[in-house]
């Protein structure tokens, strides 16, 4: 209803390019009655019988309309009782013109302001000469998306044109698109037009009613058909595999360099950024709104296809040789941390048999009877701080060498994820400029791995790890999959995925001071059954909670004599707002002490407001 209800209002092209996206996450073909604003288009029977006529005015061409008058907008005056505003056609004057566009000053009546305004306004479009009457609708732009896998819609291809656009003077990607011909239905000239440009026979089977691209500057409206392409048919197969060339392509089109490209449909809008930001391409609008649709939707966001979480997008941390991450990456990274504060990711850094030996060995560390290893003051849980490379030592006494060798692989390798994680921060944050900042502030290694382990508990055990946020740049988090885990996002205690093979990020309060709070420091805690505010069920939590849990996190923190400005209360002494605090005092302070002695971790001063009533048990 939302879509007919854009009809009638006219012209919202934008809305209705995201809106065609979110229907598609729902339905890959439109035919019901909770799809009514779309019109299934089965040549020959008229368009019309489909969605009502324009009525006409007395200020319209009286050209008359094929066929296809029924995907055009209502010619009806949606102003006040006396018509107002209006256009006055009769007055309407040609100030220039070409073969394919005139120039044209309108006169339009509106209500007149004060004494002595006659209401009397001009204005100036662009109209093409190719169209018939005021209401024709002058071309169609194609959305066809080859699907090679039914059971993986990862693998869908959005099918694109990329050509030289001399109004611009520069290439260009686009959907497919072109004029409709004199008496021609929008569904055939569809069809028409998408074997010209891209090869494919395709078969035209909804659309949408006719808006306008740009109704400020001109009167030129489409219609956006979605194209079914048969991969079966050989004809389609031989253009998709580039055995042969696209025998319908105009002259024109080849002198511009028109060519085919296919984009991904999960991660369309990143391949957009892509290429613009590697290729200099301009993108059609159309092009773009799809994607913000998709992604408002979550259907193409590719980050968070694997898990199909919004909170908890999982990214594949792409990098070059000198872990330089992808522009695209560096998007992805930012942007979760910016909606959630929360991300998994995967890179091949942290192999899954690395992982794996990590965990082993925290869990042998932990059983031991090192001085390393203590309980917390607070939490059910025992754990040990490894602070900096040379905390690990030359081998341990447990089980020969092989436990702190893996754990300082496991650290080793934690460092270059992190330096990854904070060139993609940088970049994605608008400093392509300088990408090593933020590594620059971490050349120390002030870090810290945590290894932990949380015995069993039964239906009355509460928070297994009390809700925190960090306090430094950037944590990782290797889970052994037991459940329990929880962030605090949109008011709510959210669980937070596990995904073989995957690490969880998220960032501490020094690095969301340092970027204005635009990325999220955000409260998270381990639940148990008798937690307050869980959004697991207590059949989940206590399943979690009848086994030990292990886990290994990994704090990175900057250089100890970076200083930050914070505006934090810790009982009655307040730094005051502007006051600088280096690194150390203020890990000092936010954890209770220093390595093993640590005793907690203290509430920012928005935090507790944040948290509210939700969830305050210790557990």
């Amino acid at each position: 209803m939302l879509l007919l209800s854009l009809h009638r209002l006219r012209g919202a092209s934008l809305l209705y390019r995201c809106l065609l996206a979110l229907h598609m996450k729902s339905s890959s073909n439109v035919g019901s009655a909770a799809a009514a604003a779309f019109v299934r288009h089965s040549p020959p029977t008229p368009l019309s019988s489909f969605i009502p006529a324009p009525t006409p005015t007395a200020f319209r061409s009286s050209v008359a309309s094929s066929s296809f008058s029924a995907m055009s907008s209502p010619s009806s005056n949606d102003g006040d009782s006396d018509g107002l505003p209006r256009v006055d056609f009769d007055k309407t004057e040609t100030v220039g013109s070409t073969s394919w566009v005139r120039l044209e000053t309108q006169t339009y009546l509106v209500h007149p302001e004060k004494e002595g305004d006659n209401g009397v306004r001009k204005w100036d479009r662009v109209v093409r000469t190719t169209k018939q009457s005021e209401d024709s609708v002058d071309a169609v732009i194609i959305l066809a998306v080859l699907k090679h896998d039914a059971n993986d819609p990862t693998k869908d291809e959005v099918v694109c044109v990329k050509q030289f656009r001399p109004p611009v003077d520069g290439h260009s990607i686009e959907l497919p698109a072109g004029l409709i011909d004199a008496g021609e239905d929008p569904g055939a000239a569809a069809e028409r037009e998408f074997a010209e440009e891209t090869g494919y026979i395709g078969k035209a089977v909804d659309m949408l009613p006719a808006s306008y691209l740009s109704p400020g500057l001109t009167n030129e409206s489409a219609c956006l058909v979605r194209m079914e392409v048969d991969m079966t048919l050989e004809r389609n197969r031989q253009i998709h595999d580039g055995r042969v060339q696209n025998p319908a392509l105009e002259q024109c089109e080849k002198d511009r360099g028109l060519e085919k490209l296919l984009l991904p449909r999960a991660g369309l809008m990143e391949a957009l950024n892509d290429l613009r930001e590697r290729d200099g391409v301009r993108v059609f609008l159309p092009l773009y709104s799809l994607a913000l649709g998709m992604s408002v939707s979550g259907e193409g966001d590719a980050a968070s296809t694997a898990t199909g979480s919004k909170n908890f997008p999982l990214v594949n941390l792409e990098a070059d040789g000198d872990l330089n991450p992808t522009p695209a990456t560096s998007r992805r990274v930012v942007s979760a941390l910016r909606d959630s504060g929360f991300l998994l990711i995967k890179t091949p850094i942290l192999p899954l048999d690395l992982q794996r030996r990590a965990l082993k060995a925290a869990s042998k560390f932990l059983g031991s009877s090192l001085k390393a290893v203590t309980r917390h003051p607070s939490d059910p849980k025992v754990y040990a701080m490894l602070e900096g490379i040379d905390s690990f030592g030359n081998g341990s006494p447990i089980d020969g060498p092989t436990i702190v060798d893996d754990l300082r692989e496991w650290y080793q390798s934690l460092q270059k994820t992190r330096d990854v994680l904070l060139r993609g921060i940088a970049v994605g944050m608008g400093m392509a400029d300088d990408p090593n900042f933020f590594v620059n502030l971490h050349d120390e290694d002030n870090n810290a791995l945590r290894l932990l382990s949380y015995p069993p508990g039964d239906e009355s055990t509460g928070n297994r790890c009390k809700e925190h946020s960090d306090y430094g740049t950037l944590t990782l988090l290797l889970t052994d999959g037991v459940g329990g885990l929880e962030a605090f996002i949109d008011e709510k205690w959210r669980a937070v995925p596990y995904v073989e093979g995957a690490v969880v990020v998220n960032i501490g309060s020094i690095l969301s001071e340092w970027t204005g709070q635009q990325l999220r420091a955000t409260l998270h805690r381990v639940a148990g059954p008798a937690s307050v505010g869980s959004t697991m069920s207590e059949e989940a939590l206590a399943k979690a909670v009848a086994v030990t849990r292990t886990s290994v996190a990994y704090f990175a923190d900057p250089n100890r004599d970076v200083y930050t400005a914070l505006n934090e209360r810790n009982g009655g002494g307040v730094i005051r707002e502007g006051s600088a605090m280096n690194v150390s005092d203020y890990i000092q302070w936010r954890s209770g002490g220093e390595g093993a002695a640590r005793s907690g971790v203290a509430f920012t001063s928005t935090e507790k407001t944040r948290l509210g009533n939700v969830g305050e048990d210790d557990g």
